[in-house]
């Protein structure tokens, strides 16, 4: 009886070379799945550094003055603020939230320079110092007011002449309803801060509020 020849362990190596090759696929895929998905640190991206250079010249003119004085100084604050956010727009989309990050900081650096400024006074200035910071709040948002508005015209006339959607020039900020901006100011700003900070900026608020109806003044904040 003839015998068999014993199976040939040829094809061996190549299955191993398979089940290599298929690994080391199935970690690159991983790699940059996971390189795709995670969050690129953009920080330091020169776009970005640009943007916070801006944002703190900004600051600093008019922290200087302790802020806008009249109508001529809130537009020109506004119009600077304007042109740093149109530069944060024209941002990839990643590198945007690095930058909307710096916007948030230079927000609420401005709020706490503010509060800061009203318990660092004494008692018997605190006064002069909300009627302060009332007329600028005011000068500040009529001055928003009329770029929004200024914005909107600009973008009806570009949607009659193409048919297209003349609300489109209206911010995202205006469109949103009190709650709406209630709601993102304590995701963004409150949740973030201390509880002496919060305590410090409900009683700033409480003052500021009373000393508007002392005055007349509709409750409104910017």
């Amino acid at each position: 009886m003839p015998k068999i020849p014993p199976r040939s362990s040829a094809k061996k190596p190549s299955g191993r070379r398979r089940i290599t090759a298929a690994l080391v696929f199935l970690i690159g895929l991983i790699a940059f799945v996971g390189w795709w998905r995670w969050p690129a640190d953009f920080s330091n991206d020169p776009r970005v550094v640009e943007i916070r250079q801006l944002q703190e010249a900004t600051r600093q003119q008019f922290a200087a003055s302790g802020g806008p004085g009249n109508m001529a100084e809130a537009r020109e604050y506004v119009a600077s603020v304007n042109q740093i956010r149109q530069q944060v727009e024209q941002l990839p989309p990643q590198v945007q939230r690095a930058a909307s990050s710096g916007s948030q900081n230079f927000f609420f650096a401005s709020m706490r320079q503010r509060i800061d400024d009203y318990y660092q006074s004494p008692p018997a200035q605190r006064q002069k110092l909300l009627d302060q910071h009332i007329k600028q709040s005011d000068l500040m948002q009529k001055a928003f007011e009329e770029a929004r508005e200024a914005a909107a015209g600009a973008a009806a006339g570009a949607a009659g002449q193409q048919g297209g959607n003349a609300d489109s020039g209206r911010s995202r900020w205006a469109s949103r309803s009190q709650d709406e901006r209630n709601e993102w100011f304590k995701n963004r700003i409150l949740d973030r801060t201390s509880p002496e900070q919060r305590a410090r900026y409900v009683e700033y608020r409480r003052a500021a509020s009373e000393r508007r109806e002392q005055l007349g003044l509709p409750d409104g904040w910017p």
